[in-house]
């Protein structure tokens, strides 16, 4: 966000209040948005707190932000203009957050020149299937009506291709324009303000995002190295009468866990037994790496409790933007009706190429090659975290998906040492980014699928030794070891 010179001889308080003020006067801080903590910004900035401290007060000095109770240190924006023919800028109405600071520390640590990222949720580029998806779209275009618009419920072809693979009629399908948009749609057709949903937790954040914004009460519920806890739940719905549980059951973002079958078992019976419904979140299960998929929740609930998502952006490219619910007729044409305010309908253009992709055997084809790659990713991390990580640092094996949850020994956290594994410039997303408590606190998610292989090695490596710097600051303090190493699935 900022930066300072210290070679400069103009005094670091004075850089960050002049760098503050020309975003103020330019407009790129507009008013309402709230600064980041003193503290916050000078550990960023690697500086004493008296320096941002410094900075602040020269701003309010000038008029150009202001200290509320409860909110910090907000900008109030630049002077109002002065004479007969000033003209007032419109003032758009509410606060606006500067960007959160973890975004920041991530994306400034990425932007390094040979910076290596375990970061992404996302695939490298050479794993997409370009070659073919260009083919295809080729291929759809050379009928014009491709370029129009589609039936609201998704083009019935691709409905149909999807009903099959799952065991479903096409009457239970509906295409959308991605997974947060069906889970957008969801929480407002299912769900009024005030109403309770149980949710994993850690979960993926923006899940939790969508739930605050729809005005209900999340009940967080743990996850372990077998998935959703059972044990417990049947308390929790008895106590709370939820509406819904929320589940990313098959290769969990963020751990990599996967839900054991006596468990899945479990929760369809508790989910019938309390009449609430389960979201189950999809994304990863094509990308199962032991030869057999794991069976979804769906194709084990009778009762038509589960409404699935899944999409194309995980196992194919996000760029398609395409999703879809699987759930009851009645859900489904209530989500239908109500997406009209909100995305209309899917491109027709991607869903004629996404099924003219399961038509022709692409996306078996496709599959075939990725998840090996990805299976070879997975192998290159997990040999590195044993090769170089130092004793008290876990993690978990999982068996598909992009990603590997691995936890450090107290009192580390991930947030500190993501500071430390800048300097070394690897990236990652901390573990309370998706949500709170101790094992978010010291857990971290690494991806395996965007890094290249050559760089998944080196990356490791230069993360422990970030580790080991931290590990050896707290011995130096006198803090506790820790004795437990290496996987624990």
């Amino acid at each position: 966000m900022f930066k300072l010179d210290r070679t400069s001889a103009t005094p670091l308080y004075r850089q960050l209040y002049a760098q503050a003020k020309e975003r103020i006067l330019s407009g790129a801080l507009p008013p309402g948005t709230r600064l980041p903590p003193e503290r916050t910004l000078a550990r960023r900035l690697g500086v004493n707190r008296t320096t941002v401290v410094n900075a602040y007060r020269e701003l309010a000095a000038e008029g150009l932000v202001e200290g509320r109770v409860g909110h910090g240190t907000v900008v109030l924006g630049p002077p109002e203009p002065r004479g007969a023919d000033a003209v007032r800028p419109m003032p758009w109405a509410g606060p606006t957050e500067a960007e959160e600071p973890l975004v920041a520390d991530i994306n400034a640590i990425i932007r390094r020149p040979g910076a290596i990222s375990f970061a992404h949720g996302e695939m490298s580029p050479e794993l997409y299937p370009a070659e073919a998806v260009a083919h295809l779209m080729q291929q759809v275009l050379q009928d014009p009506a491709a370029l129009g618009y589609g039936p609201i419920a998704g083009l019935m072809p691709l409905r149909q291709a999807i009903a099959d693979a799952m065991g479903v009629t096409a009457d239970q399908v509906l295409i959308l324009a991605g997974s947060q948009i069906a889970l957008y749609l969801i929480s407002r057709v299912l769900l009024q303000p005030g109403d309770t949903v149980l949710v994993e937790m850690p979960s993926y954040i923006n899940t939790l995002g969508i739930f605050d914004s729809a005005g209900v009460r999340v009940v967080p519920v743990p996850v372990d190295q077998h998935g959703l806890v059972v044990d417990g739940l049947d308390e929790l719905m008895l106590r709370y009468q939820p509406k819904l549980l929320f589940t990313l059951p098959t290769f969990h973002n963020p751990l990599g866990v996967t839900l054991t079958p006596e468990r899945r078992r479990r929760l369809i019976q508790l989910a019938a037994r309390h009449q609430v419904g389960i979201v189950e979140d999809d994304p990863y299960g094509p990308l199962h790496f032991t030869g057999q998929p794991v069976p979804t929740l769906k194709s084990l609930d009778p009762g038509g409790y589960v409404i699935y998502i899944s999409s194309a952006s995980k196992a194919v490219s996000p760029a398609l933007r395409l999703a879809w619910i699987i759930a009851a007729p009645p859900v489904v044409e209530r989500i239908a009706r109500a997406r009209g305010s909100l995305d209309f309908r899917a491109a027709l253009l991607n869903q004629r190429v996404m099924e003219a992709f399961l038509r022709e055997g692409l996306l078996a084809e496709h599959l075939g090659r990725l998840r090996p790659a990805l299976k070879e990713r997975r192998d290159l991390m997990l040999e590195a975290l044993q090769r170089y990580m130092p004793d008290g640092v876990s993690w978990y094996v999982p068996e598909g998906g992009y990603h590997i949850w691995c936890r450090l020994p107290r009192p580390l956290t991930a947030r500190r040492l993501l500071t430390e594994a800048g300097r070394e410039g690897v990236a990652f997303v901390p573990g309370d980014f998706y949500g709170a408590g101790q094992m978010a606190r010291r857990g971290l998610r690494l991806n395996f699928s965007y890094p290249r292989p050559e760089e998944i090695g080196p990356g490791i490596a230069r993360l422990a030794r970030a580790v080991e710097r931290l590990l050896r600051e707290e011995a130096a303090d006198g803090g506790e070891e820790a004795s437990i190493s290496g996987p624990v699935v």
